[in-house]
Formats: C-alpha cells, structure tokens, sequence
C-alpha cells in the first residue's frame, strides 16, 4: 500500500469527489424532474435528521482516526477494531430509535406520511458508520484511492437505482416515488462498504505500538469533531421544521414544503459542488499538518491550499452570479414552476444570494481542519456555534416577512459561513502565518476576467440550452489556458510541494 503525498492525495480525493458529485447531481436534477418541486421539498425534509444521526454514530470518526494513526505512525488496525465496536452501539441504537419515532418525528415536521421513509432509512446508518471508520483508516495512512473509488460507485449505484425505482413508481404516487430514492440510498451504502471491506482485507498491517492506540486518547480527538461537524446537520434539521412553520404564516403547507425545497435542494446541490474540493482537500491536510516531518511547514502547507481553493471556487461563485438563470434553465428545465409558483424565478435569486456563501464556506471548512490539526480542539466549535446562533436570529426575525419569505434561509447561510471564516481567520493567525499574495491575486483576477469575458461573448449569441453548455465549455478551457500561461503554480511551489509533503 503506497502513501500518497498532499497535492496526489488532494487529487485524488477530488478526482474522486467530482466524479461522485457529477453522479450525484445528475441524480438530483433527474429526481427533481421526477419529483417536481413539492416531491423534492418532502425528499429534502427526511435528510437533517438522517445526516444528524449520521455524524451522531461517526463521531467524527475518519479525521479523528487519520489525525491518530498520522500522529503516531501506526498504520492502526487496531484503533480501526475499537471503533468498530463504538460505532456499531451507537449506530444500533440511533437506528431503533429513528424507526420507532419515525412517525412522531414526521409529525413535528408537518407531514407525517413520510415517516416511512425514516424506518427506511435506518439500517443505513449501521452502514455508513462502518464505511466511516474505515475511510479513516485509510486517509490515516495517506491512502486514499479506496475511499475515492466507493464514493464513485456510491453515487453511481443511487444514480442508477433511485431514478429506475422513482421513475417506475411515480405512476402509484408521489410517495411511492421517494421510498424508491430512499432504497437507493441503503443499496448503494451497502455497495460502497463491500468495496471499502475488500480493501482493507488487502491492505497489510503494519502495527508498530498498538498499546499507544488507546480509546480514550482518540476520544480526545473524536469529541471536537463531532462536535463541529454535529453543529450544521442540528441546524439544518431545526431549520426542516423551523423554515416550513415560519413560511406558513403566509403560506399553505404545500407552498411553503415546495420552497424550503427549492433552497435545500435545486439551489443548494448547485452551490456545493465547489466545497467537494476543499472538503477533498481539508481531509487531506489534517494527518499532513499533523504529522512530525511536515509540521514546521505548516504555513507552506495552508497556503497551497488556500490558492486551490481560490482558484476553483471563485468561477463558481461568479457563474452563479451573473448566469443563475441560464443555470437553473439548464438543469431544471420548467419542473421547478407549479402550484401557481413561478418556482425558476425564486431559484435565479436564491442562487445568487447563496453562490456567494461558497468560496467562505470552503475556506471554514479548511481553517476548521487546521485548528484541529493545532490541537485547537474547540476554537472552531466556539466560533461555528456562534455563526448558528446568528443564522437562527436573522430567520427567527426576517422570514416572517411575506416580501423576504424563504429568501432569508438564503441570506441567514451566507451570514453564517462569513461569520464562521472571520472567527476562524483570528484563530488561524495565532499559529500560521498568512500573507496576503499581490502577485497571486492579479493572476486570479485576470485569469477569471478572460474566463467571464468568453463565457458572456458566447452566450449573447442565443438563449438556447446547446449555447449555453458551449459558453460554459468555453469559459472553462479559457480559464485553464489562463491559468496556465499566467503560471499560477510557480515551478518553486510545485517543488517545494513534492519535496515537504510527500
């Protein structure tokens, strides 16, 4: 088993995760086309609590596991037994509990018909914390092509499996046409872990000093982790119910499911396709921090990453800006507008206001790896709690308004995530040192200038789908040739890269 170094490990993971993500959002837009806009509004209702009870059955599991076996340079087969056996209690139990108040939890949210989609659910549990201990595993001894190759058929399987079943079942009913995307779900977990297991049994064990492996040294790492990554499937869950009852003082239940739906799912699939790279590439940099031969090259390590997060995000977020409509066009077509709601328009805008809350999003979640990597266990649990608590302020006082309704659930996100960037900076700035890049930023600015100057020239020809996907083709050719004729990777950091992190 080959480790490999940050920028391959980074690659490889993202790699990876784009070809996940693209699987996963031909996925949603095809269940959105399936579903319309209420269906998708019902699927996205039932995903807090999962996700929560999720990261509530991980712990934290894979960076705290990879942060351990870095640390201690043990290749960890045997903290990946311990957790075995922690994960699998806890997973049990959050199981039978959401299968037995599966119907009361529907009900808190204002629809209990779609209780049955939580008993299906369940068992997915067991099985996604068992694919998280050993993702861990693997991302702990710098090898991450197993955890790349399950996600990829992860996501293929769901892809395959959901739309078959949604589409054969919409004929019986709405209802039927999720619980066959619930299926899909715990199919292709079931699928993603035998390959994740056929792995591991080839991987050698390589054990230097299991006794150092105790539990009670990786909870100190567990607890932070979960904490933070408890923090928004907790939010996002209040908000499932929080948002629909608040819109519902100016709207039906019906209307105010379709538009929680229109956020949650059509725009918010759009606006995270940026942070599966610094997602890729904060698990990447947390055992590279942390570990002893690149530990002095801790501020080298952060602003690599910081640029490859910069230079990919940003077209996004422009993207979302100014072309949200030829956008949502594209991929939604008309099955965003019914109920007598004009659905695409309420899209255009709240891709807008949430295209933004990316690129600050994607640099939080890579401070967030840091301050952890630093042994700042809480710091950036402090500072997300805090950038929550103001989320639910600005909804609890603003959504009420019929002018601002679900556009608020917009805006409180951005809020959040600046908030949560700007705490974390401070925090950053005791133990790294950052320094602002002229030189980079000028690059940056010229490369997506040429990028948004083709991408406009090429889409004032027509309006048709066909331009619009060569605009963007273009565009995107055009920013790779700028990037790579304005060099914006010098030669001395490539080298310095292979050199102090491999």
């Amino acid at each position: 088993m080959k480790k490999d170094n940050l920028m391959k490990g980074a690659l490889v993971l993202s790699v990876g995760a784009i070809l996940a993500k693209i699987f996963s959002a031909i996925y949603r837009i095809g269940l959105t086309r399936i579903l319309g806009g209420e269906g998708i509004g019902l699927y996205q209702l039932v995903f807090p609590l999962y996700s929560l009870c999720v990261v509530l059955a991980t712990a934290g599991l894979p960076m705290a596991i990879s942060k351990v076996i870095a640390k201690s340079k043990t290749r960890g087969k045997s903290v990946v037994k311990k957790c075995l056996f922690f994960v699998m209690i806890i997973s049990l139990i959050l199981s039978f509990i959401l299968f037995t108040c599966s119907k009361g939890l529907a009900r808190l949210q204002g629809e209990e018909s779609i209780s049955i989609c939580y008993i299906i659910l369940a068992p997915s549990i067991i099985l996604v914390s068992v694919c998280s201990v050993l993702r861990g595993y693997f991302q702990g001894v710098g090898y991450f092509t197993p955890s790349s190759v399950s996600n990829i058929i992860e996501q293929f399987v769901k892809l395959c499996i959901g739309l078959i079943l949604s589409l054969s079942l919409i004929g019986i009913s709405l209802l039927a046409s999720i619980i066959g995307a619930m299926i899909s779900i715990v199919v292709s977990e079931m699928v993603s872990l035998l390959i994740l297991f056929i792995y591991y049994r080839n991987c050698k064990s390589e054990e230097e000093n299991p006794s150092n492996l105790e539990m009670k040294n990786l909870l100190k790492d567990i607890l932070p982790i979960t904490l933070t990554n408890i923090i928004m499937p907790i939010a996002t869950f209040i908000d499932s119910i929080l948002v629909v009852n608040l819109l519902n003082i100016n709207f039906t239940q019906s209307t105010s499911v379709f538009l929680y739906g229109l956020e949650s799912g059509a725009v918010s699939s759009l606006v995270s396709l940026p942070t599966i790279f610094s997602f890729a590439i904060a698990s990447v940099i947390l055992p590279s921090i942390t570990s002893n031969n690149v530990a002095e090259n801790k501020n080298f390590v952060l602003s690599i990453a910081i640029k490859i997060i910069l230079i990919i995000t940003l077209p996004f977020v422009l993207c979302f800006a100014l072309i949200p409509d030829r956008l949502i066009s594209l991929l939604y077509g008309n099955g965003l507008n019914s109920m007598g709601i004009g659905g695409l328009n309420v899209a255009y805008r709240l891709l807008i206001i949430s295209g933004f809350g990316s690129v600050f999003l994607a640099i939080s979640q890579v401070y967030s790896s840091c301050l952890q990597a630093v042994d700042e266990r809480m710091a950036s649990v402090r500072n997300l709690a805090i950038a929550v608590m103001l989320k639910f302020i600005i909804e609890l006082i603003f959504m009420p308004s019929l002018k601002l309704n679900i556009y608020v659930l917009s805006i409180s996100n951005l809020v959040c995530y600046i908030t949560m960037m700007v705490l974390n900076h401070f925090e950053i700035k005791e133990h790294f040192k950052l320094r602002f890049n002229y030189i980079f930023t000028g690059k940056l600015i010229l490369c997506n200038s040429s990028m948004l100057l083709v991408l406009i020239v090429v889409l004032s020809f027509n309006n048709s789908w066909a331009n619009t996907l060569l605009a963007i083709a273009l565009a995107g050719i055009s920013y790779i040739a700028s990037l790579i004729l304005t060099k914006i990777f010098t030669k001395r950091d490539i080298a310095l890269v292979k050199y102090k992190v491999k």
